[in-house]
Protein backbone atom coordinates (compact mmCIF):
# COMPACT_ATOMS: atom_id res chain seq x y z
CA UNK A 1 0.00 0.00 0.00
CA UNK A 2 1.19 2.87 -1.13
CA UNK A 3 2.34 5.72 1.73
CA UNK A 4 1.90 9.46 1.01
CA UNK A 5 2.16 12.53 2.79
CA UNK A 6 0.94 14.90 -0.26
CA UNK A 7 -1.86 13.63 -2.25
CA UNK A 8 -0.51 15.72 -5.44
CA UNK A 9 1.99 12.93 -6.01
CA UNK A 10 -1.24 10.78 -5.95
CA UNK A 11 -3.18 12.44 -7.81
CA UNK A 12 -1.03 11.80 -11.06
CA UNK A 13 -0.32 8.17 -10.44
CA UNK A 14 -3.86 6.98 -9.67
CA UNK A 15 -5.30 4.03 -11.75
CA UNK A 16 -9.04 4.26 -10.77
CA UNK A 17 -10.20 7.02 -12.85
CA UNK A 18 -13.41 6.42 -13.98
CA UNK A 19 -12.81 7.99 -17.41
CA UNK A 20 -9.14 7.39 -17.94
CA UNK A 21 -9.67 9.82 -21.29
CA UNK A 22 -8.06 13.28 -22.47
CA UNK A 23 -7.55 15.16 -18.42
CA UNK A 24 -7.07 13.67 -15.41
CA UNK A 25 -9.88 14.77 -13.09
CA UNK A 26 -12.42 15.40 -15.60
CA UNK A 27 -14.54 13.62 -18.17
CA UNK A 28 -14.14 14.08 -21.87
CA UNK A 29 -17.86 13.74 -23.02
CA UNK A 30 -20.62 15.65 -25.10
CA UNK A 31 -24.47 16.05 -24.43
CA UNK A 32 -26.97 16.36 -26.92
CA UNK A 33 -29.95 19.05 -26.43
CA UNK A 34 -32.70 19.48 -28.74
CA UNK A 35 -33.64 23.08 -28.35
CA UNK A 36 -36.33 25.03 -28.52
CA UNK A 37 -35.20 28.30 -28.18
CA UNK A 38 -32.29 27.93 -30.59
CA UNK A 39 -34.67 25.60 -33.09
CA UNK A 40 -31.97 22.89 -33.30
CA UNK A 41 -30.28 20.29 -31.76
CA UNK A 42 -26.93 21.17 -30.29
CA UNK A 43 -24.06 19.38 -29.12
CA UNK A 44 -22.34 20.46 -26.39
CA UNK A 45 -18.99 19.51 -24.37
CA UNK A 46 -19.70 17.66 -21.48
CA UNK A 47 -16.91 17.69 -18.72
CA UNK A 48 -17.88 15.41 -15.21
CA UNK A 49 -15.42 15.41 -12.82
CA UNK A 50 -13.79 12.37 -11.45
CA UNK A 51 -15.62 12.00 -8.02
CA UNK A 52 -18.93 12.49 -10.01
CA UNK A 53 -19.67 8.38 -10.67
CA UNK A 54 -18.71 8.16 -6.59
CA UNK A 55 -20.53 10.69 -5.42
CA UNK A 56 -23.47 10.80 -2.92
CA UNK A 57 -27.24 11.66 -4.05
CA UNK A 58 -26.72 14.76 -1.72
CA UNK A 59 -23.78 15.86 -3.24
CA UNK A 60 -23.91 18.67 -5.77
CA UNK A 61 -21.25 20.67 -8.19
CA UNK A 62 -21.28 23.82 -9.43
CA UNK A 63 -21.76 24.96 -13.44
CA UNK A 64 -19.07 26.55 -15.28
CA UNK A 65 -20.35 27.04 -19.12
CA UNK A 66 -17.50 28.09 -21.58
CA UNK A 67 -18.79 29.46 -24.54
CA UNK A 68 -16.45 29.31 -27.86
CA UNK A 69 -15.78 25.52 -26.99
CA UNK A 70 -15.10 25.00 -31.22
CA UNK A 71 -11.49 26.55 -31.21
CA UNK A 72 -9.75 22.76 -31.22
CA UNK A 73 -6.49 24.29 -29.59
CA UNK A 74 -7.25 26.93 -27.06
CA UNK A 75 -10.15 25.23 -25.29
CA UNK A 76 -8.61 22.22 -24.39
CA UNK A 77 -5.87 24.42 -22.97
CA UNK A 78 -8.91 25.74 -20.68
CA UNK A 79 -10.31 22.32 -19.51
CA UNK A 80 -6.31 21.29 -19.01
CA UNK A 81 -6.31 24.86 -16.83
CA UNK A 82 -9.68 23.51 -14.71
CA UNK A 83 -8.01 20.14 -14.50
CA UNK A 84 -4.42 21.17 -13.05
CA UNK A 85 -5.69 23.43 -10.59
CA UNK A 86 -8.63 21.14 -9.40
CA UNK A 87 -5.87 18.96 -8.76
CA UNK A 88 -3.74 21.61 -6.95
CA UNK A 89 -7.23 22.62 -4.67
CA UNK A 90 -6.59 25.81 -6.56
CA UNK A 91 -10.36 25.45 -7.01
CA UNK A 92 -13.28 23.06 -6.44
CA UNK A 93 -14.62 20.49 -8.66
CA UNK A 94 -17.15 21.34 -11.17
CA UNK A 95 -19.69 20.25 -14.16
CA UNK A 96 -17.74 21.92 -17.18
CA UNK A 97 -20.18 22.79 -20.58
CA UNK A 98 -18.59 24.02 -23.54
CA UNK A 99 -21.09 25.74 -25.74
CA UNK A 100 -19.71 25.98 -29.32
CA UNK A 101 -20.57 28.99 -31.60
CA UNK A 102 -20.12 28.39 -35.81
CA UNK A 103 -19.03 31.12 -37.94
CA UNK A 104 -22.82 31.39 -39.12
CA UNK A 105 -24.31 30.98 -35.54
CA UNK A 106 -21.80 32.65 -33.39
CA UNK A 107 -23.03 36.59 -34.57
CA UNK A 108 -26.33 35.78 -34.49
CA UNK A 109 -27.08 34.40 -31.30
CA UNK A 110 -24.51 37.30 -29.71
CA UNK A 111 -26.79 40.09 -31.10
CA UNK A 112 -29.70 41.55 -30.62
CA UNK A 113 -30.55 40.68 -34.67
CA UNK A 114 -34.51 39.47 -34.28
CA UNK A 115 -35.32 37.50 -37.59
CA UNK A 116 -38.73 38.19 -39.62
CA UNK A 117 -41.49 36.29 -37.76
CA UNK A 118 -39.39 35.34 -34.29
CA UNK A 119 -40.66 36.58 -30.82
CA UNK A 120 -37.12 36.38 -30.02
CA UNK A 121 -33.89 38.15 -30.83
CA UNK A 122 -30.73 35.61 -30.95
CA UNK A 123 -29.13 36.81 -28.15
CA UNK A 124 -32.50 36.24 -26.09
CA UNK A 125 -32.76 33.08 -27.86
CA UNK A 126 -28.71 31.77 -26.06
CA UNK A 127 -30.14 32.90 -22.86
CA UNK A 128 -33.16 31.33 -22.98
CA UNK A 129 -31.90 28.07 -24.09
CA UNK A 130 -28.94 28.24 -21.16
CA UNK A 131 -31.08 29.60 -18.17
CA UNK A 132 -34.69 27.51 -19.31
CA UNK A 133 -33.14 24.07 -21.07
CA UNK A 134 -29.15 23.74 -20.54
CA UNK A 135 -28.81 24.53 -16.59
CA UNK A 136 -32.29 22.93 -15.50
CA UNK A 137 -31.18 19.78 -17.30
CA UNK A 138 -28.15 19.83 -15.95
CA UNK A 139 -29.45 20.09 -12.49
CA UNK A 140 -32.13 17.30 -13.12
CA UNK A 141 -29.71 14.48 -14.37
CA UNK A 142 -25.98 15.75 -13.33
CA UNK A 143 -26.25 16.41 -10.18
CA UNK A 144 -25.64 19.93 -10.56
CA UNK A 145 -26.45 23.16 -8.58
CA UNK A 146 -26.89 26.68 -8.85
CA UNK A 147 -24.01 28.25 -8.39
CA UNK A 148 -22.98 29.57 -12.06
CA UNK A 149 -19.99 30.24 -14.07
CA UNK A 150 -20.11 31.65 -17.29
CA UNK A 151 -16.54 32.51 -19.35
CA UNK A 152 -16.31 33.97 -22.74
CA UNK A 153 -14.08 35.65 -24.97
CA UNK A 154 -14.52 38.23 -27.84
CA UNK A 155 -18.07 38.28 -29.04
CA UNK A 156 -18.98 35.48 -26.31
CA UNK A 157 -17.83 38.35 -23.73
CA UNK A 158 -20.38 40.82 -24.79
CA UNK A 159 -22.59 37.66 -24.36
CA UNK A 160 -20.91 37.14 -20.79
CA UNK A 161 -21.96 41.05 -20.30
CA UNK A 162 -24.91 40.68 -21.61
CA UNK A 163 -26.17 38.04 -19.21
CA UNK A 164 -24.39 39.92 -16.34
CA UNK A 165 -26.74 42.80 -17.02
CA UNK A 166 -29.90 40.40 -17.59
CA UNK A 167 -29.50 37.71 -15.19
CA UNK A 168 -27.37 38.66 -12.22
CA UNK A 169 -29.66 36.80 -9.72
CA UNK A 170 -28.49 33.69 -11.57
CA UNK A 171 -25.25 34.01 -12.22
CA UNK A 172 -22.45 33.92 -9.40
CA UNK A 173 -19.19 34.54 -11.57
CA UNK A 174 -18.70 36.20 -14.86
CA UNK A 175 -15.38 36.28 -16.60
CA UNK A 176 -15.24 38.39 -19.67
CA UNK A 177 -12.13 38.16 -21.81
CA UNK A 178 -11.42 40.70 -24.88
CA UNK A 179 -15.06 41.72 -24.59
CA UNK A 180 -16.73 44.65 -25.09
CA UNK A 181 -19.90 46.83 -24.54
CA UNK A 182 -22.45 47.22 -27.58
CA UNK A 183 -26.11 47.90 -28.02
CA UNK A 184 -27.85 47.34 -26.17
CA UNK A 185 -26.00 47.44 -23.28
CA UNK A 186 -23.06 50.39 -23.76
CA UNK A 187 -20.51 51.09 -21.49
CA UNK A 188 -22.90 53.49 -19.79
CA UNK A 189 -25.51 51.47 -18.84
CA UNK A 190 -23.57 48.73 -17.93
CA UNK A 191 -21.56 51.02 -15.72
CA UNK A 192 -25.74 52.28 -14.35
CA UNK A 193 -26.46 48.81 -14.06
CA UNK A 194 -23.82 47.34 -11.99
CA UNK A 195 -24.42 50.43 -9.33
CA UNK A 196 -27.54 49.50 -8.53
CA UNK A 197 -27.53 47.20 -5.10
CA UNK A 198 -31.37 45.66 -6.11
CA UNK A 199 -29.88 43.81 -9.46
CA UNK A 200 -27.06 41.87 -7.51
CA UNK A 201 -28.89 40.14 -4.49
CA UNK A 202 -25.99 37.92 -3.87
CA UNK A 203 -22.36 37.48 -3.89
CA UNK A 204 -21.55 37.92 -7.52
CA UNK A 205 -17.99 38.16 -9.08
CA UNK A 206 -17.18 40.31 -12.37
CA UNK A 207 -13.53 39.84 -13.90
CA UNK A 208 -12.56 41.11 -17.61
CA UNK A 209 -9.50 41.35 -19.24
CA UNK A 210 -7.49 42.06 -22.43
CA UNK A 211 -4.28 42.49 -23.51
CA UNK A 212 -1.96 45.80 -24.86
CA UNK A 213 -1.08 44.36 -28.45
CA UNK A 214 -2.82 46.48 -31.45
CA UNK A 215 -5.59 43.98 -32.03
CA UNK A 216 -6.33 44.29 -28.46
CA UNK A 217 -6.78 47.87 -28.37
CA UNK A 218 -10.47 48.40 -28.85
CA UNK A 219 -11.39 46.13 -25.78
CA UNK A 220 -8.49 47.32 -23.50
CA UNK A 221 -9.80 50.69 -24.28
CA UNK A 222 -13.73 49.98 -23.22
CA UNK A 223 -11.98 47.97 -20.51
CA UNK A 224 -10.05 50.64 -19.21
CA UNK A 225 -13.24 52.67 -19.34
CA UNK A 226 -15.21 50.06 -16.99
CA UNK A 227 -12.34 49.87 -14.63
CA UNK A 228 -11.47 53.12 -13.61
CA UNK A 229 -15.62 53.78 -13.28
CA UNK A 230 -15.53 50.48 -11.13
CA UNK A 231 -12.17 52.11 -8.91
CA UNK A 232 -13.89 55.28 -8.50
CA UNK A 233 -17.28 55.09 -7.97
CA UNK A 234 -19.81 52.92 -5.67
CA UNK A 235 -21.06 49.96 -7.20
CA UNK A 236 -23.48 46.91 -5.88
CA UNK A 237 -22.17 45.98 -2.13
CA UNK A 238 -22.40 42.76 -3.50
CA UNK A 239 -20.24 43.38 -6.96
CA UNK A 240 -16.78 42.85 -6.80
CA UNK A 241 -14.97 43.78 -10.62
CA UNK A 242 -11.28 42.71 -11.45
CA UNK A 243 -9.53 43.77 -14.21
CA UNK A 244 -6.65 42.43 -15.47
CA UNK A 245 -4.39 43.53 -18.81
CA UNK A 246 -2.10 41.00 -19.78
CA UNK A 247 0.79 43.02 -21.67
CA UNK A 248 1.84 41.47 -25.06
CA UNK A 249 -0.76 38.86 -25.38
CA UNK A 250 -2.88 38.71 -28.76
CA UNK A 251 -6.81 38.37 -29.16
CA UNK A 252 -6.70 34.41 -28.83
CA UNK A 253 -4.22 34.43 -26.45
CA UNK A 254 -5.73 36.48 -23.92
CA UNK A 255 -8.59 34.38 -24.02
CA UNK A 256 -6.82 30.96 -22.67
CA UNK A 257 -4.02 32.70 -20.80
CA UNK A 258 -6.49 34.73 -18.99
CA UNK A 259 -8.47 31.78 -17.31
CA UNK A 260 -5.73 30.53 -14.61
CA UNK A 261 -4.69 33.52 -12.97
CA UNK A 262 -8.92 34.40 -12.85
CA UNK A 263 -9.66 31.39 -11.29
CA UNK A 264 -7.04 31.45 -8.41
CA UNK A 265 -8.40 34.53 -7.26
CA UNK A 266 -11.77 33.66 -7.70
CA UNK A 267 -11.19 30.18 -5.56
CA UNK A 268 -8.67 31.72 -3.24
CA UNK A 269 -10.56 30.80 -0.02
CA UNK A 270 -10.93 27.62 -1.28
CA UNK A 271 -6.98 27.09 -1.83
CA UNK A 272 -6.27 28.44 1.57
CA UNK A 273 -7.68 25.75 3.57
CA UNK A 274 -5.35 23.14 2.58
CA UNK A 275 -2.38 26.13 2.51
CA UNK A 276 -3.77 26.85 6.32
CA UNK A 277 -3.31 22.76 7.47
CA UNK A 278 -0.27 22.67 6.23
CA UNK A 279 1.72 26.04 7.21
CA UNK A 280 -0.18 25.89 10.65
CA UNK A 281 -2.80 23.76 11.82
CA UNK A 282 -0.88 20.95 11.80
CA UNK A 283 1.80 21.75 13.87
CA UNK A 284 -0.88 22.32 16.47
CA UNK A 285 -2.83 20.57 18.83
CA UNK A 286 -6.49 20.48 17.25
CA UNK A 287 -8.70 18.36 19.65
CA UNK A 288 -11.52 17.60 16.96
CA UNK A 289 -9.77 18.19 13.47
CA UNK A 290 -12.76 16.95 11.31
CA UNK A 291 -15.06 19.32 13.28
CA UNK A 292 -11.95 22.16 12.35
CA UNK A 293 -11.80 20.52 8.56
CA UNK A 294 -15.17 21.03 8.25
CA UNK A 295 -16.01 24.58 9.59
CA UNK A 296 -12.79 25.81 7.61
CA UNK A 297 -15.18 24.41 4.01
CA UNK A 298 -18.41 26.15 5.57
CA UNK A 299 -16.55 29.57 5.69
CA UNK A 300 -14.59 29.17 2.82
CA UNK A 301 -17.94 28.73 1.23
CA UNK A 302 -20.25 31.71 2.79
CA UNK A 303 -17.53 34.09 1.32
CA UNK A 304 -18.14 33.07 -2.18
CA UNK A 305 -21.33 32.25 -1.62
CA UNK A 306 -22.07 28.16 -2.37
CA UNK A 307 -21.46 25.29 0.31
CA UNK A 308 -18.14 23.60 -1.13
CA UNK A 309 -17.72 19.66 -1.28
CA UNK A 310 -14.25 18.70 0.02
CA UNK A 311 -11.25 17.62 -2.37
CA UNK A 312 -10.00 14.45 -2.77
CA UNK A 313 -6.49 16.32 -2.20
CA UNK A 314 -7.84 17.71 1.00
CA UNK A 315 -8.97 14.26 2.00
CA UNK A 316 -6.01 12.39 1.28
CA UNK A 317 -3.72 14.82 2.43
CA UNK A 318 -4.95 15.58 5.75
CA UNK A 319 -5.63 11.92 6.35
CA UNK A 320 -1.79 10.68 5.49
CA UNK A 321 -0.63 13.88 8.00
CA UNK A 322 -2.36 12.43 10.72
CA UNK A 323 -1.89 8.65 9.74
CA UNK A 324 1.45 8.68 8.70
CA UNK A 325 2.37 11.55 9.75
CA UNK A 326 1.31 11.73 13.27
CA UNK A 327 0.51 8.21 13.79
CA UNK A 328 -3.17 9.31 14.91
CA UNK A 329 -5.00 6.64 12.97
CA UNK A 330 -8.22 7.49 14.33
CA UNK A 331 -7.70 10.52 13.08
CA UNK A 332 -6.74 9.51 9.44
CA UNK A 333 -9.77 7.26 9.31
CA UNK A 334 -12.08 9.66 10.89
CA UNK A 335 -10.37 12.16 7.69
CA UNK A 336 -11.29 9.21 5.45
CA UNK A 337 -14.98 8.74 7.03
CA UNK A 338 -15.64 12.45 6.12
CA UNK A 339 -14.65 12.34 2.71
CA UNK A 340 -17.40 8.98 2.15
CA UNK A 341 -19.81 11.26 2.94
CA UNK A 342 -19.63 13.02 0.07
CA UNK A 343 -18.30 9.78 -2.23
CA UNK A 344 -19.40 7.00 -0.88
CA UNK A 345 -18.44 4.58 -3.81
CA UNK A 346 -14.81 6.11 -4.24
CA UNK A 347 -12.57 2.46 -4.36
CA UNK A 348 -9.48 4.30 -2.76
CA UNK A 349 -11.19 5.38 0.07
CA UNK A 350 -11.13 1.78 1.32
CA UNK A 351 -7.80 0.91 0.70
CA UNK A 352 -6.83 3.49 2.99
CA UNK A 353 -9.41 2.41 5.41
CA UNK A 354 -7.88 -1.63 5.11
CA UNK A 355 -4.65 -0.09 5.72
CA UNK A 356 -5.56 2.14 8.50
CA UNK A 357 -7.11 -0.79 10.35
CA UNK A 358 -4.24 -3.22 9.56
CA UNK A 359 -1.99 -0.55 11.27
CA UNK A 360 -4.42 -0.38 14.59
CA UNK A 361 -4.59 -4.01 15.20
CA UNK A 362 -8.37 -4.45 13.64
CA UNK A 363 -7.90 -6.89 10.97
CA UNK A 364 -11.74 -7.96 11.38
CA UNK A 365 -12.73 -4.73 10.55
CA UNK A 366 -9.87 -3.99 7.84
CA UNK A 367 -11.26 -7.47 6.22
CA UNK A 368 -15.40 -5.93 5.99
CA UNK A 369 -13.27 -2.86 3.88
CA UNK A 370 -11.89 -5.61 1.85
CA UNK A 371 -15.39 -7.32 0.78
CA UNK A 372 -16.59 -3.86 0.26
CA UNK A 373 -13.70 -2.64 -1.70
CA UNK A 374 -14.11 -6.43 -3.87
CA UNK A 375 -17.90 -6.27 -4.17
CA UNK A 376 -17.95 -2.31 -5.46
CA UNK A 377 -15.27 -3.11 -8.00
CA UNK A 378 -16.93 -6.14 -9.45
CA UNK A 379 -20.24 -4.06 -9.72
CA UNK A 380 -18.79 -1.56 -11.84
CA UNK A 381 -20.30 -1.13 -15.11
CA UNK A 382 -18.00 1.21 -16.46
CA UNK A 383 -14.56 -0.53 -16.58
CA UNK A 384 -13.67 -3.90 -18.61
CA UNK A 385 -13.21 -6.92 -16.77
CA UNK A 386 -9.48 -7.36 -16.77
CA UNK A 387 -9.30 -3.56 -15.40
CA UNK A 388 -11.39 -5.31 -12.63
CA UNK A 389 -9.02 -8.03 -12.40
CA UNK A 390 -5.77 -4.91 -11.91
CA UNK A 391 -8.10 -3.21 -9.29
CA UNK A 392 -8.48 -6.49 -6.88
CA UNK A 393 -4.76 -6.82 -7.44
CA UNK A 394 -4.45 -3.71 -4.73
CA UNK A 395 -6.69 -6.00 -2.57
CA UNK A 396 -3.63 -8.85 -2.86
CA UNK A 397 -0.76 -5.99 -2.74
Amino acid sequence: MRRHLIFAIFILTVITNAFGQDYSLYSNDTILIKSKYLEKNITLNLHLPETHPFSADSTTYPITIIFDSQHERTYPRIISSFDLLTSETQIPESIIIGMPFNIETRRYLTSSQKNKNDKYSGIEKTELFLFSELIPRLQKEFKANDFITVIGHSRTAFLVNYLTFKQSNKIDIAIALSGFYNKPLLVSVFQEYISNNTNFPNKFRYYFTAGNTQEEEGYLKECKSVFNYISSNNTASNFKGLFYQNDNANHMTNYWVSIPTVLIDAYADYNAILNNWFYGKLEKEIGNPIHEFETDLVDAGKKLGFNFNPNLTHIFSLASSFGYGKKDFESAINFIMFGKRYYPDYLDFDLELIQYYKLLNKPEIAKQYESQYVLKVKSRKDISENEKMELLKNIQN
